[in-house]
């Protein structure tokens, strides 16, 4: 069950004769273009203000008291957590009586409760009336209501080209650190990730169609999990939530097992979980015999899979992001974050994010708090102001691609006159069209951004 690739499609930048051009390359062959600088698009939803959104919609309202991971002081996790569990689930308790005193009101407008959160943000998620929200935002104790976020997968790069060998070769190799990854879940039958590779065991664990009950179970008969390098998990989402508009609802279940890439079962439906399967690996994936030596930036770590995203579309759901960092503050689920993870991997975002989003603030707390939460910085290019959130929160580590060998560059390629023919470079400057003066007077096509021409289109490649 190896990860399968992203596949990739060719996208041009340039607006121009878009349209036109969007005909033309259903009619032609094109050259399949490596994508992996490009991110994709945010859920449209998310970009309607919520006071202009009308009917039913998803708010997560935020109460003024400091969630627990903020409450036991800053770099708890590193110093050590000062309060004993007792005090800890007794401050819990006390969040989620005010939760329910506010949740209550929100009730009694024909608000529905969806979630609530009290380790690293206090706030009750509810799907609400939007002609409601001013009103809920007055309530005692609320200190604001915003909407629910969804967000996008990021395309992912291999492991060679970041110094991952210097660090292993000098004995670090992250041993002893716990990473939750905040994903499409994780196949943890995959032998690289703990588990024996084979067929047997994976369906043993999935089953044979996404409503098989053993997806759907915590450690189904057979089945081989937790298993050395993925300690735990959960999916907050299920088998069938999409993200659109009319998806079916979240269906959160124990089994945090990612779904199949496609054509790994003869027959079955076209979904691909491996997304988190193929983030995991890059982290801290080993081989066994006979695949050795593959080795992931830190083989030595232990993994949660923690399901947040989608296993048929690309669409992570912005109400499980919040519950997975609630897991990752507390995988045991006993109300004392004691046990709290070293390391937070989201590998997805949102463009042009704001670090005034409520995962932003999440992750922020769970930093302060002590965890190293790392999170995409997006593959869109070099757009100003186009980084995804969470990565732009400050407390957050935000990594954007590395670029390797096998990336495809497109030059600049001048027939005539002879005086300037010649390949050039899309970053080259040039005297007959140096940057910064704008247009010259030579007929040529503008190559940028990784972007070219096709010369018997004259579309952008």
């Amino acid at each position: 069950m190896s990860p399968n690739p992203r596949v990739g499609i060719r996208v041009g930048t340039a607006l121009l004769g878009l349209a036109l051009c969007t005909s033309l390359a259903s009619a032609q062959t094109k050259v399949p273009v490596d994508t992996s600088s490009l991110a994709l698009t945010p859920v449209a939803s998310d970009a309607v203000p919520l006071s202009l959104k009308q009917g039913q919609v998803q708010v997560i309202i935020t109460l003024a008291d400091a969630p627990l991971a903020k409450a036991v002081g800053a770099n708890a996790k590193r110093t050590g957590v000062s309060w004993s569990g007792n005090r800890q689930r007794a401050y819990l308790a006390q969040l989620n009586s005010k939760q329910s005193a506010v949740m209550a009101q929100v009730s009694a407008t024909g608000g529905k409760e969806i979630a609530r959160l009290s380790k690293a943000h206090n706030a009750v998620i509810a799907q609400v009336d939007a002609q409601r929200v001013a009103a809920i935002s007055q309530l005692a104790g609320v200190v604001r209501v915003r909407p629910v976020i969804d967000y996008q997968l990021a395309e992912m790069e291999t492991v060679p080209y970041i110094g991952a060998a210097f660090l292993q070769a000098n004995g670090i190799d992250g041993t002893g650190v716990k990473v939750a990854v905040l994903d499409s879940g994780i196949d943890y039958t995959h032998a690289n990730l703990g588990g024996s590779g084979s067929l047997t065991d994976y369906t043993a664990c999935y089953g044979t169609s996404p409503s098989d009950s053993r997806n759907k179970t915590l450690s189904p008969p057979g089945c081989p999990y937790p298993t050395s390098k993925v300690v735990g998990g959960h999916d907050f989402v299920g088998e069938a939530w999409n993200g659109a508009a009319n998806s079916p609802p979240l269906a959160p279940d124990p089994n945090p097992i990612g779904a199949p890439g496609a054509g790994v079962l003869p027959g079955f439906p076209t979904l691909d979980g491996s997304h988190g399967t193929h983030v995991a690996d890059i982290i801290g994936g080993k081989s066994v015999p006979p695949n050795l030596p593959h080795v992931g930036v830190a083989p030595g770590t232990q993994l949660y899979a923690v399901k947040v995203c989608s296993s048929v579309s690309t669409a992570c759901s912005g109400v499980a992001l919040l519950e997975g960092i609630e897991f990752a503050l507390d995988p045991n689920g006993d109300g004392d974050i004691s046990d709290a993870v070293d390391v937070i991997n989201m590998s997805l975002g949102s463009n042009y994010g704001q670090f005034e989003d409520d995962l932003s603030e999440a992750s922020a707390i769970a930093s302060q708090f002590g965890i190293v939460v790392v999170a995409a910085a997006g593959n869109a290019g070099d757009r100003p102001y186009i980084v995804s959130s969470p990565s732009t929160t400050p407390e957050v580590i935000s990594v954007a691609q590395t670029q390797v060998p096998s990336a495809l560059a497109f030059p600049l390629v001048i027939n005539s006159p002879a005086s300037i023919a010649g390949s050039y470079p899309n970053t080259a400057t040039v005297d007959w069209a140096p940057v910064g003066t704008g247009v010259s007077s030579k007929e040529v096509a503008y190559v940028g951004g990784g972007t070219g021409f096709d010369p018997g289109t004259g579309c952008p490649g």
